[in-house]
């Protein structure tokens, strides 16, 4: 096995495709901090409105602390549900206007579970071939027939379901592509899940907090929501705490409380995240989430003048070459700005790039550095 695993690890090494866990020391936001051994500004981190750092998130994460416990000891079937996270799911069920949330410890968890509890073999499952490798393991799990749909392909979509003759049809997409950054077409697919009877299922993950006149998301701010079966998404990016919530009627998430394994069996999260979480929420819905949504809209119009296809704060610069790719890196790096590069097997080959995430904690001054610095190395 240890040859076995050094030959691997060789072979990823001499494609340069070898990933390596580095050292980021933030100075207190996640957007600035020491990376090996430089002072950086990071345009790489999902916190897209700056409230991993927010003085309300740590406020009522430091009471509930003094308050509460600092782990929860055992899952919630076992230990029950303490009043901190019940706050919590009552408070994203109002937010998302739903009748009712769950909150999962990882976005990755809570796809894993809702899909494979949701489908079975006679269940026919539709994802985007850009769906996130989330979406993907919870539809392999459940043990459902997958059909791949070419992305953002609608007709390739409609050809699929009207193929489709299983009892239950699932479609999940993400709002927001999180290599990519580009948008799902999702006025064209809430109404072919209506005319094929499908039930769809939207990954907010990268849109939470960030779009929508309440920082609902992009079924929000299109005028969608509740339309959808489940609306999932994620705290721990444009909300800047942990976790990750599904919204729906009561009776499904009572239905997943009693079959999403990813849920079951897992310990509880602590009642300083939630409490972090509940805050957040608070935050976006509030006069202070839209400036803070309008300025990282303006971040992103800056950004769009040197890379015109910039249209959400995730703003890819691909440029296939896994060299070419590194190097890129090396040079935003020395001018003091952190975009990693991804390389395959999270994106297709042929496509490595520099991912960049925009925040609205980043200062126009930084825009500045960054517009200016891609400027001169594109």
């Amino acid at each position: 096995m240890n040859d076995f695993i050094q030959k691997e690890l060789d072979e990823l090494a001499a494609a340069g495709l070898k990933r390596e866990l580095k050292d980021f020391v933030p100075d207190g936001s996640a957007l600035r901090g020491e990376f090996r051994g430089r002072r950086v500004v990071n345009f790489s981190s999902n916190s897209y409105l700056g409230l991993d750092s927010h003085p309300a998130l740590k406020k009522a994460a430091i009471a509930a602390l003094e308050k509460w416990p600092v782990g929860a000891s055992a899952s919630r079937l076992i230990t029950g549900t303490g009043p901190w996270v019940k706050e919590l799911e009552e408070r994203t069920a109002a937010w998302k206007k739903r009748e009712a949330a769950l909150y999962f410890g990882s976005g990755y968890a809570a796809n894993v579970g809702i899909i494979a509890a949701l489908a079975d073999r006679d269940t026919d499952i539709f994802l985007d071939k850009l769906d996130h490798a989330s979406i993907v393991d919870g539809a392999i799990l459940s043990r459902a027939k997958i059909h791949r749909y070419r992305h953002n392909d609608i007709a390739d979509l409609e050809r699929l379901l009207k193929r489709s003759t299983a009892a239950r049809k699932l479609l999940v997409t993400d709002t927001i592509f999180s290599m990519d950054g580009d948008i799902a077409p999702l006025e064209d697919i809430v109404g072919l899940c209506r005319k094929y009877e499908a039930l769809l299922i939207v990954d907010e993950a990268h849109a939470s907090g960030v779009y929508g006149a309440t920082g609902g998301g992009l079924m929000e701010e299109r005028g969608l929501a509740g339309k959808a079966f489940l609306e999932m998404g994620t705290f721990s990016k444009g909300l800047g705490a942990a976790g990750a919530y599904v919204a729906g009627d009561r009776a499904t998430i009572d239905y997943l409380i009693n079959r999403a394994r990813s849920f079951i069996f897992t310990t509880a999260t602590p009642p300083m995240v939630c409490a972090a979480c509940a805050a957040a929420i608070d935050i976006v819905r509030s006069d202070e989430g839209t400036r803070l949504r309008e300025r990282l809209q303006r971040h992103i119009a800056t950004l769009r003048t040197v890379v015109p296809a910039a249209a959400t704060p995730i703003v890819p610069i691909v440029l296939g070459d896994i060299p070419a790719t590194m190097a890129r890196y090396e040079t935003l790096l020395e001018k003091g700005l952190l975009g990693l590069p991804v390389r395959p097997p999270t994106v297709p080959e042929g496509t490595a790039r520099l991912r960049l995430s925009l925040s609205a904690g980043h200062t126009t001054e930084e825009m500045a550095a960054l517009v200016g610095a891609l400027s001169t190395i594109n």
